[in-house]
């Protein structure tokens, strides 16, 4: 069976994810419910820090605890909600 030709209705999102921590605004690549993977991490101690995930511009920000803190050394930055 083959699908019909036509207009395709596909669509990409325009995703953008960062992370603000002490004034510095680091990219991130991957958001799981419990970890992020920064594009370039750098050394950070535990501390808060703020995510912001836009979609298409519609823009959502909320604050996590960096548990281990950010290493270079480390693919995944463990991080936990702060309600």
């Amino acid at each position: 069976m083959n699908a019909p030709r036509g207009t395709s209705y596909g669509h990409s999102a325009d995703v953008r994810m960062h992370l603000s921590v002490n004034g510095d605004v680091l990219k991130i690549s991957h958001l799981g419910p419990d970890f992020i993977i920064l594009r370039t991490p750098v050394e950070h101690n535990p501390t808060d820090a703020q995510i912001s995930l836009s979609i298409d511009g519609d823009e959502k920000r909320w604050m996590v605890h960096l548990v281990n803190g950010i290493s270079p050394e480390r693919e995944k930055t463990v991080i936990r909600a702060i309600c």
